[in-house]
Formats: structure tokens, sequence, C-alpha cells
């Protein structure tokens, strides 16, 4: 019986020093994990009134420069889409010519010249349509033909030339037509 019972009390101690026995341990956390998602963001300049003569003569041409600007966080791609109102004869009647102002090479200055390259990205054809016309790219979501990459916090010119034929007759005298360039740009990540 005495053997049982120091059994027993050795048993009790050996799951007393398990139970409540001393270790040694440390935690180390790994805070401040931040996450801030990117953002798209285009804009142009200028944001209005980027050709305009009045009034236009058989012949007549005017080109200039329009900054697009990556004011975003992420690479974006954008496509451009002309939407006209007014005469769509006048529309169909005008030459849009729209090019890369780097691709002028040794001229490229940020100025857009006169003649187009022989690059261009757009024309020489109509300026628009009433339910719009792709004129760079393709604003549908994902990369397509044309679309223009833009890195983050990047810019770029591009020339537009609007000319109306000098083969131009009288059925056009006195049409009035505006156009409107839309600008949609989406995310290249993952996209």
């Amino acid at each position: 019986m005495l053997k049982s019972a120091t059994l027993l009390v050795m048993s009790i101690s050996t799951v007393a020093i398990l139970v409540t026995g001393a270790i040694f341990t440390d935690t180390q956390s790994v805070g401040a994990n931040a996450f801030q998602a990117g953002t798209v963001d285009i804009s142009t300049l200028p944001t209005t009134a980027l050709l305009a003569v009045d009034p236009m003569a058989p012949g007549d041409a005017i080109v200039d420069d329009l900054t697009v600007n990556n004011d975003g966080t992420l690479e974006l791609r954008y496509a451009v889409k002309s939407t006209t109102t007014g005469s769509a004869v006048l529309a169909g009647q005008l030459d849009l010519t729209i090019w890369d102002e780097a691709a002028e090479g040794a001229d490229a200055n940020a100025t857009c010249d006169a003649t187009a390259p022989g690059t261009v990205l757009y024309g020489p054809a109509d300026l628009g349509s009433a339910a719009g016309t792709n004129v760079v790219g393709n604003p549908t979501q994902g990369d397509d033909a044309g679309d223009r990459a833009l890195a983050a916090t990047a810019s770029e010119v591009l020339c537009f030339k609007v000319s109306l034929p000098l083969a131009s007759d009288n059925t056009y005298q006195g049409l009035l037509v505006s156009a409107t360039f839309d600008f949609t740009a989406e995310q290249t990540a993952n996209n």
C-alpha cells in the first residue's frame, strides 16, 4: 500500500509540474500593414475648344496640340471617341487626322507641325459621327488595337488636324458641326 500511495503522490506531482510548469515565451507583432488602392485619372490640356475655325473655306486646315496626362498612380491605357452634333454632312466631309507629336522625329518639340508624319493614329478620315467614332483605340474594356498606354504621372502630346478638302463644293456652305473628343481610360494591370 505504501508503494501505491508513493506512486499516487509521484503521479500527482508529475501532473502538477506539467500543468504549472513555466516556459519561456515571446511574441512579435508586425504592424502598420497599410494598403491603398491605386487610381486611374486621365486629364487633358486644353479641356475645351481644342480646334475652332469660323468661317472655314475649302482648302483650310487647322492643327493644334493636346496634352494627355495620367494624373493617377496606376499605368493606364486610353481610347478617344469623336462624337459630333450638328451637320452630319459636314462631319463626313471634314477630315480629321491625329498623330503622336513624338512621331514628328527631329521636329518633335511639343508643338505640332502643319503636316502629319508618315505614321498617324487616325485619318485622314471623317471628323466623327452622332453615334461616336473611335478615332484612337477602342473604349471597350480590355487591351484593344490602337489603345494608348501612359505610365503613372506621365503625359504625351497628340496633334489634331481638321481640314476641309479643297474639292468641297457649295453643298457644304454655311453648315455647322461641333465635335466632342471623349478620352476613356482604364488600368492596364490585371486587365
